[in-house]
């Protein structure tokens, strides 16, 4: 059997969504969509959730195992696999050690929801077997923005999640969209979730531009005039906003793969927060020129 053909059974979507810090990580799927999947904006919300059942679990442990060329992590595919009770997350954890014994790290997305509803021993046992830390959707530190977007969490909820990983010494990465407030909310949206980032000691912070998907309920909102989304340029005003606000603790690795749809700004903060907001600077204002603004 080649490469090709072992990929092409380890992964049953033809396009495999991971965070770009992830981009050497070994994958595995797991879940096909999210638990929640109410979230206005996200497209994925339109996809079926389920588990893979273990027995399919395992036969895609063993096919990777024969193309993980002795990686050492291993990123768990889909929206929020942290959500599978914890029982079944060890046995997963089990099977990987059993078949890719190269595999010392383990992550995956989870809502912040996830990591409430489980005991902080069970999440420590998972520590134990590998989880080395979670990628977490925040989107916004404004809870008017979090409502808005039916985001079915609190900031205060994210933050007793994040605040957990923190006491079992586990770490985060945190995803935050810029201009999810729209013209109404951009300025209670830059200014609380750069308030709300600062409080925290993340791995990394990934900002993205909001892409409105045809047939959400955000694309609705937007069609009938209840949300008024913000240009390429007023997006990176309001990340430079944002951007200049963050008082980060503890250094991490910060980026944007989307600013004006055709740049990406990567920066470690807080040693190079200076740097950043100067280049962000120099990209408003050509593109501002190229607009007559």
């Amino acid at each position: 059997m080649t490469r090709q053909e072992i990929f092409d059974l380890l992964y049953d979507d033809p396009e495999v969504y991971r965070p770009p810090f992830e981009a050497e990580s070994a994958l595995l799927e797991v879940t096909h969509g999210c638990s929640w999947g109410k979230c206005a904006f996200c497209d994925f919300a339109r996809d079926a959730y389920f588990h893979f059942d273990m027995e399919a679990i395992e036969n895609k442990i063993k096919l990777l195992s024969y193309v993980i060329d002795g990686n050492d992590r291993l990123y768990l595919l889909g929206c929020n696999p942290f959500c599978v009770p914890s029982g079944r997350l060890m046995r997963i954890f089990d099977l990987v050690h059993k078949h890719l014994p190269s595999v010392e790290s383990i992550s995956m997305y989870a809502r912040a929801d996830d990591i409430n509803r489980k005991s902080w021993s069970d999440i420590m046992a998972m520590k134990h077997e590998g989880l080395a830390d979670l990628h977490v959707g925040v989107e916004s530190g404004s809870d008017a923005v979090l409502r808005l977007h039916n985001k079915g969490e609190t900031s205060f909820d994210i933050a007793r999640a994040l605040d957990t990983l923190e006491s079992c010494e586990i770490g985060y990465n945190l995803t935050a969209i810029i201009g999810l407030g729209g013209r109404s909310l951009s300025d209670e949206h830059a200014v609380k979730t750069a308030a709300f980032l600062s409080r925290l000691r993340p791995i990394s912070i990934w900002c993205m531009n909001l892409k409105i998907w045809p047939d959400t309920p955000l694309y609705r909102m937007a069609e009938s005039g209840a949300f008024d989304q913000l240009t390429p340029l007023e997006s990176a005003r309001e990340e430079r906003k944002m951007l200049s606000l963050m008082e980060m603790e503890k250094e991490c690795y910060y980026v944007d793969s989307t600013l004006l749809n055709k740049y990406t700004l990567s920066a470690r903060l807080p040693s190079l927060k200076d740097s950043a907001l100067d280049n962000l600077d120099r990209l408003i204002a050509e593109e501002e020129a190229a607009e007559g603004n």
